[in-house]
């Protein structure tokens, strides 16, 4: 990464660099700001079609609520992680025909069969050092 590009681009590709107004700067502020001022699409991917029909955009919203009352500073007034995974739940099943069956465009892909992490590998492997042996 070079040293001197800004780190984080958002989807209108404004860089955050030190130039926005002070209550944006921070990501969290800056999307309880959208949120709230009723302006999600603004920080919403054009990708996953906000505008294209009442039902992704309800779905959209309803995450992006979500979403704000994860950014609440107190404690108390933040979602429980299960509490979030109901609510997920609820939301998923907005995106849901009659015959159970997803709803989906056809050019928007939601993280689906993203390969894991290598960290996550289940399957055994042989690892062959590449490091000299220091005992020999």
């Amino acid at each position: 990464m070079a040293l001197d590009s800004p780190p984080f681009t958002h989807t209108n590709g404004d860089s955050f660099d030190g130039q926005k107004n002070t209550h944006e700067i921070n990501l969290s502020t800056m999307a309880i700001n959208r949120i709230h001022n009723q302006a999600l699409h603004e920080i919403v991917d054009p990708h996953l079609g906000f505008n294209s029909n009442d039902d992704t955009r309800n779905m959209i919203t309803a995450v992006g609520e979500l979403g704000f009352q994860c950014l609440q500073s107190a404690k108390d007034m933040r979602p429980s992680m299960s509490e979030v995974l109901i609510a997920l739940k609820d939301i998923r099943k907005m995106g849901m025909d009659e015959n159970n069956k997803s709803v989906e465009r056809e050019d928007t892909f939601l993280l689906k069969n993203v390969p894991s992490s290598p960290d996550s590998v289940m399957a055994k492997f042989h690892s062959v050092s590449t490091t000299p042996n220091a005992s020999s």
